[in-house]
């Protein structure tokens, strides 16, 4: 019998990849970057995502104001919130995001 159920280390995959994101657009210029750029970052720092997990990703920080949405073509921009900020540097929570720790290496 096949279930729907997410394995346990994607959801840990899940906290990371959110937070990696945040992350990086709290670094980046004006705090907006490009998803395919995110995809590129993502691989880089061993959390490989499919462009379907990043969009997922991008969705649930959005429907916590964590982050605007902008679509341009068939590309997507992320763009940080306040509130997007203050969870990357660890001011404050979000579900399913994991909590920077000191030496966080996002």
């Amino acid at each position: 019998m096949m279930t729907n159920n997410v394995a346990p280390i994607e959801v840990i995959k899940e906290a990371h990849r959110a937070l990696a994101v945040l992350r990086a657009l709290e670094r980046a210029p004006c705090y907006r970057m490009h998803e395919l750029v995110l995809l590129d970052w993502l691989r880089v720092i061993a959390l490989a995502a499919t462009r379907d997990e990043l969009t997922s990703t991008a969705c649930l920080l959005e429907a916590s104001g964590l982050v605007r949405l902008e679509q341009h073509d068939e590309n997507r921009v992320l763009e940080l919130t306040e509130r997007g900020q203050d969870v990357a540097l660890g001011r404050a929570t979000a579900e399913g995001v994991l909590r920077p720790g000191p030496d966080c290496p996002y």
